[in-house]
């Protein structure tokens, strides 16, 4: 024991030197970090939480884009309950959101009038983030959230769907007025540093007139989710958002660049389309069969970008690791799409003789368009145009018609997609073609409008499964269901972390939101949001 001693105490550290490190200005604290860093990470998870991989086979499968026989697709496919993928978009929750109240605190605190612009930029983003949540789960933490550090709650309360909305669009009104171009004003470049290297605003790059149209966009947004729950409401700042100015070209679209680097900076949908050498879930995951007859129907131009390939009849050997290799292999693939064949939801076992009758029988997802540096567009024109059309359809006052609307968001949704890098360039959609399907599918009047536009939202956020979801529920497209015993969920189950750590306060969410305390994640999510009265799911 002596010996170990002498030995221990020959290496112990002589820390009197560190003294220093006790002075305040060492210390990683608010006053000697650059906290504009924060803002990069909020707009980064943003992004990337709002296209998890989980959203292919959760929401991606609850809008038929995809089915499969896999377990990999098991929620999606048979509409059971599982609490991993559920429990993946409250991450917003616990990052993003969390980092918003953070910086909004700081920020306001300082006391700068310079920093207006920043203040105006980091309460948008909480609103952005608070509304993809609500959408998601319906009653959310919103006012005591995120608060432990500055308020010491540790266990917020939950916040009425209806209260979180009429707070978000009175944040959004404000902040929006709020942004200036006055150039002393910062844009998160930070203490008047204007290096652009160091700009913190991945997304915009500090420029205030597309903040605006992104604020105004998403108000716009708001106001449609809400539209049927509170119309009165709905039309006050569907109006208010068209005539501040929304995004209405593919340049301003809130997109966050992606690249083929580390894990978190590859695009993820297509990181996990990639898969790995010892089990790629591409060989399970294909097209659904309503999507790929719906696009086949209606000779939609879009096909050949969304859809892949049948793998060719004479490749037999079908392992992992040789999807590897021919998941990009243009000549593995049978590209006919006249022939193209979706996978039937609800399956639990493989319906064909063999993983190689499988894969030769059933369409793939286009791997040219899931490209690992594909940017991920959150907010898009098309989306938007779409929203102008169905408040024209409403009657509010939009400054254009519905017509002229509809026909704009078709052109900017194929334009989008056409400007993907790794499209072949077979797959680029032609501007003929693009005014032919404009000609053969009219928007129309009435009850068939608003069922045509609902068609069109689907099809046009293919790229944002999450989106897709939320606006089939509200404007209930009529989908088949899951499987014969399960229908489309239309809510996620709270998760397992509240029900550990704020039981008491979800709790009461439940039941403000009508649902059992006792209800199973199975009823749970079958139980609709506040803003959600228009489906018959």
């Amino acid at each position: 024991m002596l010996i170990a001693l002498a030995i221990f105490g020959g290496y112990s550290c002589n820390t009197d030197s560190l003294t220093d490190l006790d002075n305040p200005k060492y210390m990683l604290t608010p006053e000697n970090s650059d906290m504009s860093m924060m803002f990069s990470n909020i707009l980064r998870y943003h992004g990337r939480n709002s296209a998890g991989a989980n959203a292919i086979r959760v929401e991606g499968t609850y809008v038929k884009y995809y089915a499969s026989f896999s377990n990999l697709f098991i929620m999606g496919g048979l509409s059971q309950f599982e609490q991993v993928p559920n429990d993946g978009a409250w991450a917003s929750y616990n990052t993003t959101f969390k980092l918003a109240v953070t910086l909004e605190d700081y920020l306001v605190k300082l006391e700068d009038p310079h920093m207006v612009n920043n203040i105006a930029f980091t309460r948008i983003m909480k609103c952005a983030i608070l509304e993809r949540l609500s959408s998601y789960y319906g009653d959310i933490p919103a006012s005591e959230a995120g608060l432990a550090y500055i308020d010491n709650i540790l266990k917020p309360k939950y916040d009425k769907q209806q209260d979180v909305y009429k707070y978000m669009l009175e944040t959004l009104d404000h902040e929006v007025n709020a942004l200036t171009t006055d150039a002393t004003v910062m844009g998160f470049t930070w203490k008047g540093n204007n290096d652009p290297k160091k700009a913190r605003d991945i997304v915009y790059d500090g420029n205030v007139t597309k903040w605006k149209k992104f604020g105004n966009s998403l108000m716009l947004r708001m106001a449609m989710r809400i539209s049927g729950a509170d119309p009165a409401l709905a039309k006050t700042y569907a109006e208010k958002a068209i005539a501040g100015g929304v995004i209405l070209d593919n340049a301003d679209n809130w997109s966050l660049a992606t690249r083929d680097g580390l894990n978190d900076e590859k695009n993820p949908y297509s990181s996990w389309f990639e898969g790995s050498p010892s089990g790629d879930p591409e060989r399970y995951c294909k097209m659904g069969e309503y999507f790929v007859d719906f696009l086949k129907n209606n000779k939609d131009p879009r096909i050949k970008v969304m859809l892949g390939g049948r793998l060719n009849p004479d490749i037999t050997d079908v392992i992992a690791t040789d999807m590897q290799r021919y998941w990009r292999d243009e000549t593995k693939w049978n590209w006919d799409y006249s022939q193209a064949k979706g996978m039937a939801h609800g399956q639990s076992s493989n319906p064909e003789s063999s993983l190689a009758a499988y894969m030769h029988t059933y369409t793939s997802p286009n791997p040219f368009l899931f490209t690992l540096d594909q940017p991920l567009v959150i907010l898009s024109a098309s989306e938007i145009l779409c929203w102008i059309a169905e408040a024209s359809l409403n009657g509010w006052n939009t400054g254009t018609t519905a017509d002229a609307a509809y026909i704009d968001a078709v052109r900017a949704n194929m334009n989008q997609l056409n400007s993907y890098s790794g499209l072949l360039d077979r797959q680029k959609i032609t501007s003929d073609e693009i005014e032919a399907y404009i000609a053969s599918r009219p928007l129309g009047t009435g009850t068939a409008a608003r069922q045509r536009l609902a068609e069109e939202v689907w099809v046009s956020l293919y790229l944002n499964p999450s989106e897709a979801w939320f606006n089939v529920r509200r404007m209930d497209l009529k989908l088949p269901d899951n499987s014969l015993n399960g229908h489309m969920p239309v809510r996620m189950a709270y998760s397992a972390n509240e029900r550990s750590n704020n039981l008491d306060n979800l709790n009461i969410a439940l039941q403000q939101m009508g649902i059992d305390v006792n209800a199973t994640r199975e009823q749970e999510i079958a139980s609709r949001v506040w803003w959600d009265v228009n489906n018959n799911f």
